[in-house]
């Protein structure tokens, strides 16, 4: 086409809107006549999108079941060491073992301490920490053995990380805390 033929083309006009009241123009009907029928989704697709709906509602707590969140802020506790906080998640005295999230603000120090009433391990969930001299970041495992200590444990950025320690050692941190 030449610049010549498109310029004495017209714009095609807008359709115009549908609406319940309106009567259908003769291209709009005849398009009407001649479509296909609109088909209703397969029973796959139908049991997917159901499964996706019953999936993303929370479905009620089982016996024997207890489930806990980093992005809730109920059950942190902090304020014993300046930018750090904890929520314990499990307290098993029987086996001697605690879960707890620890979460240290972006420059925030850890306390130094010696592990002398157990092991702990940990993985950093989000973020990153200088934990036993090394620049850990998220998806990073540790394990400190009875008799190390953590010293000069940093979060340059701030982190959230999931550590395991005897309740023995958890009982000893929580006086520590508390005598503050």
């Amino acid at each position: 086409m030449s610049a010549k033929s498109a310029k004495r083309r017209s714009p095609r006009p807008a359709p115009e809107p549908l609406t319940a009241e309106a009567p259908l123009n003769e291209t709009t009907a005849r398009l009407a006549v001649v479509a296909a029928p609109v088909e209703p989704p397969s029973p796959r697709v139908k049991a997917d999108l159901l499964a996706r709906i019953r999936a993303s509602a929370p479905a009620p707590v089982q016996p024997g079941w207890r489930f806990e969140s980093a992005r809730e802020e109920s059950g942190w506790r902090g304020g014993a060491f300046p930018g750090v906080r904890f929520k314990t998640l499990s307290v098993d005295e029987a086996r001697d073992v605690v879960a707890v999230m620890i979460e240290i603000a972006p420059g925030a120090r850890f306390p130094d301490h010696l592990h002398d009433a157990g092991p702990d391990e940990g993985v950093v969930i989000s973020g990153d920490v200088v934990n036993g001299g090394r620049l850990m970041h998220a998806g990073d495992y540790y394990y400190a053995a009875e008799g190390t200590a953590h010293v000069n444990t940093v979060s340059p950025h701030g982190c959230t990380a999931l550590v395991t320690l005897t309740a023995r050692a958890w009982k000893k941190w929580r006086e520590a805390m508390a005598a503050r």
